[in-house]
């Protein structure tokens, strides 16, 4: 099996380059998490996976809001 290794909030704190906040605003948001007993633990490949995912769902929205009809601004 091969071994991942589990980061703690600080280290994806630093992973990230974000405060603690910002940490669990990315919890409510889906931001993959591992529970082991109480601890809160973030898989690195899972972490980008889902930023990258959001990255992607983010551009899409907005590609619809500016693919509005601008014609009458000419």
């Amino acid at each position: 099996m091969k071994q991942e290794s589990l980061m703690t909030i600080p280290e994806l704190m630093d992973f990230l380059q974000v405060r603690r906040n910002t940490i669990y605003t990315l919890r409510n948001l889906g931001l993959p998490t591992v529970k082991i007993g109480r601890s809160v633990r973030f898989k690195a490949d899972s972490v980008i996976k889902w930023l990258s995912e959001m990255e992607s769902t983010n551009s899409s929205a907005s590609t619809a809001i500016f693919a509005k009809d601008n014609s009458h601004l000419l």
